[in-house]
């Protein structure tokens, strides 16, 4: 009966992030319908650059990754470099390097010497793209909040921290 429960409670968390997840298609990034100025505070500026990022990292699959990765390096504290990122994507070297260099010259990222190790040339953010991250954060909030998914999880987690109390107390 409980672990029927436990499958319930997983089936609608499944439901409520497949739910969240399928508004980036139907009203989010990947249809570009984020036209909203409101969205952006009124900057049309941002509103042009965002649409323009959005376009180059959802073009190919490797551009995603590095972008993700090297936004979630930047927020977790790990030094990034070519060669990090070089074990997270299957592309040549020169690939890797012409997308970091294209995305330099966009202003989503820059390169400084890591101060710890000279030889190093680390790959971090610009501010732009930081503010892209948050615009990104929003929308999940936002989507999930809508999607019920927050109910959803605190069901499944409150489940998971009480059933051996539970179990426990019925034998």
């Amino acid at each position: 009966m409980t672990e029927d429960y436990r499958e319930f409670l997983m089936l609608e968390y499944a439901k409520k992030v497949a739910k969240s997840e399928s508004m980036d298609f139907t009203k989010g990034y990947y249809k570009n319908k984020i036209k909203d100025l409101a969205w952006y505070n009124q900057d049309k500026e941002l509103m042009k650059k965002h649409q323009r990022f959005l376009n180059y990292i959802y073009s190919t699959f490797e551009k995603y990754i590095i972008h993700r990765n090297i936004i979630i390096y930047f927020y977790e504290g790990i030094p990034c470099s070519i060669s990090v990122l070089n074990n997270t994507v299957n592309i040549s070297r020169t690939a890797l390097t012409r997308i970091i260099n294209d995305s330099i010259e966009e202003k989503w990222l820059f390169t400084k010497i890591n101060k710890e190790n000279k030889r190093q040339t680390l790959i971090l953010p610009t501010e732009l793209r930081i503010n892209f991250w948050l615009l990104y954060c929003k929308s999940k909030y936002e989507k999930s909040k809508l999607a019920g998914l927050a109910d959803a999880h605190k069901a499944l987690y409150h489940y998971d921290a009480n059933i051996k109390n539970y179990l426990k107390n019925n034998k």
